[in-house]
């Protein structure tokens, strides 16, 4: 019998695999994105993901566009394996000095999603949580 962590495993595979038509557009989005910006939140990050409930995890790379006052479009791309895929969801927060505080969630197959963390110029590290999965994103800015 299948538990609610395997169905979320398939889920996220699922959601990964569908992701794989989004690879070009985020790779565009990777190569025109600057590595570092002015408002030390924008641009290219890369680094790892990993769960905190089990083993899996892997390289992540992310691109955050700004698309209002303190608020970004954050897409993704995560490897598991020899599994790839895309995805992408608003985040909204504070500014504290050189920190952006954030928050942001989203629906994957009726089961919501959520993020928080903190960006610095330098550093991006955030946790994900939902009923079934939670772990961290650790970033950093790409070398030029």
């Amino acid at each position: 019998m299948r538990t609610r962590t395997d169905r979320f495993s398939t889920a996220l595979a699922i959601t990964m695999a569908f992701g794989l038509c989004g690879c070009t557009s985020f790779e565009s989005r990777w190569k025109t994105a600057p590595s570092n910006a002015n408002d030390g939140v924008s641009g290219r990050w890369i680094g790892t993901w990993q769960n905190t409930n089990n083993a899996h995890g892997g390289p992540l790379k992310a691109v955050l566009v700004p698309y209002g006052t303190n608020a970004f479009s954050a897409y993704f791309h995560a490897g598991w394996g020899k599994h790839s895929g895309t995805f992408r969801t608003p985040i909204h927060g504070d500014r504290a000095g050189d920190s952006y505080r954030f928050s942001g969630s989203k629906r994957v197959f009726g089961v919501r999603i959520t993020t928080a963390g903190t960006i610095e110029p330098d550093r991006f590290n955030a946790t994900y949580d939902s009923r079934f999965d939670s772990g961290t994103f650790t970033l950093k800015r790409p070398g030029p």
